[in-house]
């Protein structure tokens, strides 16, 4: 969603577009949408998500065990205000992007149904990884060669 507005705000300065595992929210659309959450969830008075226990145990697993420690010293909830607030773009959707969509096939979220609706409007080329939802930690190489393609 913020590569989204970012692009919008400064087109000038890109070349290309590059949605790893990522949400492209419609204007309106809601984070709560597109992402199906599943419990257990931690909640306070201003954020929300999966809490440590479940990260180690599903966003992380993929990682090694010193790489998996790293991450979750560094975890932290979403801000309840960004999920919940639908996304305003001005004029995202009407421009013609250079763009590439990397779908995490071990990934939950987003789903894959959503990347390929964000790859099919931006007319986006198309990679996957076998890997989870992180895979600048679990998969540097690979998404590395995607990058710079």
């Amino acid at each position: 969603m913020v590569l989204c507005k970012t692009a919008e705000l400064a087109r000038e300065r890109l070349a290309r577009l590059v949605f790893v595992d990522a949400l492209a929210l419609l204007p309106g659309e809601q984070v709560s949408n597109i992402v199906n959450r599943t419990a257990p969830y931690e909640m306070t008075a201003l954020a929300t998500g999966p809490t440590a226990a479940d990260a180690e145990r599903r966003l992380f697993a993929d990682l090694p065990p010193a790489l998996r420690a790293w991450a979750l010293a560094r975890y932290t909830l979403h801000p309840i205000v960004a999920l919940e607030a639908p996304m305003e773009l001005d004029t995202f959707w009407e421009q013609s992007w250079p763009a590439t969509v990397i779908r995490c096939t071990r990934s939950v979220n987003p789903p894959e149904a959503h990347q390929r609706r964000m790859a099919e409007r931006l007319q986006a080329a198309w990679y996957e990884l076998e890997t989870g939802h992180y895979p600048m930690l679990s998969a540097p190489e690979a998404l590395t060669v995607l990058l710079v393609a």
